[in-house]
């Protein structure tokens, strides 16, 4: 096809970590950017995309401090090609936020050596939201280019079309078709490799109604070429092609604007392998992913930026670093759980740096608002003021729960003793009350308290608290009282208000959520599973035992009443050495679930522990609705998707799809929503169950042999640590609701608990005063931070309906001025 204008574009994918850890590919990285630069002061026309995303400048640079003048006058002269991303992200796992701040990290390190692309570069993530054009609209990019995710709908428009947001937002999409080396891994000789080149993109080539075509000269991790200027002239020698040396910023910037339009999600493997495996590898982390976002974008960035707006100190710097220690953990190799053992090993280190910063820089902001200075109080006397602060944007009741440490260790206050009697054993006949109530004595988690004895332990006191305003907080005054502890039997039902749970002989529950009743809650599904960490590969025998059932029911005087149901599976230990069947040999599955209703907490939460001892295997726990289901709610990035239990015309994919789809937060279905932060993999089948995935237990990186995939999706390496044995816990909430719309911001709010911290003389702020309000329901507080310039706080607010809604935002505190805002 003569008239084709054809873009060769030098590139490296470059996966931080993945089958080598972050050290070993960095030593690798640090030459192929010294080759970068060795190239362009050789070669007059040489041109080099850094993989959209800006990290790998200071993971260069850590190491080559003397070249950063080299890179900021490569990127200012617009021959490197950087960001927008700070790292290339997993696209469907991290949180909206977390999308924002990648985008907003990426800018700001970029900006500091030159322009950053306005081209969403995004080669490798394994599928895409449908909220992404509304993403990059807001940060002012011009077009999206990627690979996998194409559904059946986009097999008919040419690889160039108009991307559209469920707000009507849209930018240029541009498939890569057959990947991001359609022209990479080619013959030393140029014209056998513009023979290739031309080969793999005549079908690109047919397909365009652009006259222009991506050819990407790169591949993982690979150097770049120094023969490129004689394989686009031998390219265009071959095709009659007009053949230029450029970055993808110059193939977006020529493509017309009268394209095709696509609405939706990215999530098929119609013309590449989606890999959707990595929703359910290695589920600890996914839950340690999700702890840290809601921990830093729902409680330590409102309650630092409110803080900060009454005369505190300004945390934007911890909080800076927390969200980076993050995000090189949504990198999607990173997040995906599809990398080998030490990465995975080295990645919990970020999380636990990321959720210690968002954790003290939620209570140091809290304290201080509560008139604390920096020498905390530690609660030693019988009356204690406490602060129970709501950070939802509406008001609320619920169970605060206050830990009784002595801080900081060996300090004594001026009053009295640096420690609560209580610490001391024994702890019979303590008790306190919380204005009236009685309080419920409970452990606490030992990380980072101060035990003063061999036999204390941490305690924690929970608090059933009246109704709390929004986003501020109410004075609970806790006094001696008698003591109240737990009334523990066997029994089988606890209930609240309006919900009733009930523990069947097999350990599954009927639930009562108002009028609706739902049976067979908790159901335990296990299968076989002989696939990798990019994709399950069932076999389906179902050969869980069950063993024994055990009950527990605690009852508080309170009003907070528990459930525990443990139950012991046996099933196989693992694949047979044919892998086709499980083994004979058996091995043990311990599921306990802690249910729990408490006043004022809608419905039911349920504390998910599982101890695994089995290999090859995946287990989900099934949640009936009661009926048929054809269409159903799921959480993704800004949105609520509607999806389809009838299974999907895969006629001439490359990649099958499955019959599960990843979430963020919750599923709704016939009326109950399942909140399950963490867990991102779920199915909703046709009569209404919604099965969730709880563990994935694969032992390699990647096999050639799967039937769910054709082909490898990475090095065939062992991974034993992806088949997680050991023990780990979740946490999920059952809601009922008859209005879809406000299913999004209640599920989002369920996951935030209400916070308490000591009251230490004058608070910042008034008691019972509304620092910030949104109506209505219908809409989710998405973002409430400092500015990253300047005095003013940010406010976001998204929208998951169908329908459009009038934000209405009121303050506790005196506004200057209100001005709409793009992401960036």
């Amino acid at each position: 096809m003569r008239g084709v204008k054809a873009f060769l574009v030098s590139h490296t994918h470059w996966d931080r970590e993945w089958y080598r850890t972050f050290e070993s590919f960095r030593a690798r990285l640090v030459d192929t950017i010294d080759r970068v630069l060795e190239l362009l002061s050789t070669d007059p026309g040489f041109r080099f995309l850094l993989d959209g995303q800006t990290i790998v400048l200071e993971d260069y640079l850590e190491v080559r401090p003397q070249r950063r003048k080299a890179l900021e006058d490569a990127v200012s002269a617009g021959r490197i090609a950087i960001g927008p991303w700070y790292v290339q992200p997993d696209s469907l796992l991290p949180s909206g936020e977390a999308h924002v701040r990648n985008l907003l990290e990426g800018r700001r390190v970029g900006a500091a050596f030159g322009p950053v692309s306005a081209v969403a570069y995004t080669p490798d993530s394994f599928g895409h939201p449908a909220q992404f054009p509304q993403l990059f609209a807001g940060f002012g990019l011009c077009a999206f280019v990627y690979w996998r995710g194409n559904p059946s709908a986009l097999s008919g428009l040419p690889p160039e079309y108009r991307w559209q947001a469920p707000d009507g937002s849209s930018l240029v999409a541009c498939h890569l078709g057959a990947g991001y080396a359609n022209a990479g891994n080619l013959a030393l000789d140029p014209v056998g490799a513009a023979s290739t080149i031309a080969q793999r993109s005549q079908a690109l080539a047919e397909r365009t109604r652009q006259q222009r075509i991506l050819l990407m000269n790169g591949f993982d991790h690979a150097a770049p070429s120094e023969r490129t200027r004689e394989i686009a002239c031998a390219l265009a020698d071959r095709t009659g092609w007009q053949v230029e040396r450029a970055l993808v910023d110059d193939f977006a910037a020529g493509i017309e604007p009268e394209l095709p339009v696509f609405r939706g999600e990215l999530v098929g493997g119609c013309a590449g392998p989606l890999l959707p495996g990595v929703w359910s590898a290695r589920l600890p982390l996914k839950l340690a992913n999700r702890a840290c976002e809601t921990a830093l974008e729902r409680l330590a960035e409102p309650f630092a930026a409110l803080a900060r707006l009454h005369g505190l100190p300004d945390e934007r710097a911890s909080l800076r670093r927390a969200w980076r220690e993050l995000l090189r953990n949504q990198a999607h190799d990173s997040i995906g759980g599809c990398s080998i053992d030490r990465v995975h090993e080295q990645m919990r280190a970020r999380y636990d740096a990321s959720q210690e910063l968002a954790r003290e820089t939620t209570l140091r902001a809290l304290e201080r608002l509560s008139g604390h200075g920096v020498a905390r109080s530690t609660p030693s006397g019988d009356a204690i003021e406490v602060a129970v602060w709501n950070p939802s944007p509406w008001p609320r009741s619920g169970v605060a729960r206050f830990p009784l440490d002595p801080w900081p260790g060996l300090q004594a206050n001026d009053s009295g003793p640096f420690f609560h009697r209580w610490l001391l054993p024994p702890r019979e006949g303590k008790g306190m009350s919380a204005d009236g109530v009685p309080v419920r004595v409970v452990d606490g988690h030992a990380d980072g308290r101060y035990l003063i004895a061999p036999a204390s332990r941490a305690l924690d006191l929970e608090l059933v608290v009246g109704e709390v305003p929004a986003l501020g907080f109410r004075r609970v005054r806790l006094e001696p009282a008698a003591a109240a502890p737990d009334l523990v039997d066997a029994g089988r039902e606890i209930s609240c208000a309006t919900t009733r749970l009930t523990a069947a002989d097999d350990g599954t529950f009927e639930l009562r959520l108002g009028s609706r009743v739902f049976a067979g809650i908790c159901a335990l599904e296990d299968e076989g599973d002989r696939g990798d960490s990019y994709d399950a590969d069932p076999i389906p025998d179902l050969a869980a035992t069950l063993e024994s059932v055990e009950f527990e029911r605690r009852r508080h005087a309170g009003g907070i009443e528990e459930l525990e149901v443990v139950r012991t599976f046996a099933l196989p230990a693992r694949l047979d050495a044919s892998r086709e069947r499980r083994s004979s040999e058996r091995a043990a599955l311990r599921v306990s679930i802690r249910a729990r209703v408490a006043p004022g907490e809608p419905g039911a939460s349920l504390s998910l522990r599982i101890e695994n001892s089995a290999e090859d295997h995946r287990m989900r726990l099934i949640f009936p609705t009661g009926a048929p289901c054809s269409e159903f709610l799921a959480a993704t990035s800004f949105d609520a998707a509607r999806r389809s239990t009838a299974k999907s015309d895969a006629t001439g994919w490359i990649h099958p799809p499955p019959a599960t789809f990843p979430q963020q937060g919750f599923v709704f279905a016939n009326g109950l929503a399942l909140v399950a932060p963490g867990l991102p993999e779920a199915e909703v089948r046709e009569d209404g169950s919604i099965a969730l995935t709880c563990l994935r237990a694969v032992g390699w990186l990647s096999r050639l042999d799967l039937r769910t995939r054709p082909g490898p999706a990475g090095p065939q390496l062992p991974v034993p640590g992806a088949q997680l044995r050991g023990a780990f816990t979740a946490e999920l909430r059952l809601l009922s609701f008859d209005d879809p719309s406000v299913v999004a911001a209640a599920a989002r709010e369920a996951e935030l608990p209400l916070q308490a911290v000591t009251i230490a003389g004058e608070t910042r702020v008034p008691e019972g005063v509304s620092l910030l309000a949104l109506e209505p329901r219908t809409l989710v507080l998405s973002a409430l931070k400092p500015a990253d310039d300047g005095d003013a706080l940010v406010l976001r607010v998204s929208n998951p309906g169908d329908e459009t809604a009038r934000a209405v935002v009121r303050t506790g505190f005196a506004l200057e001025s209100a001005t709409p805002l793009r992401l960036s």
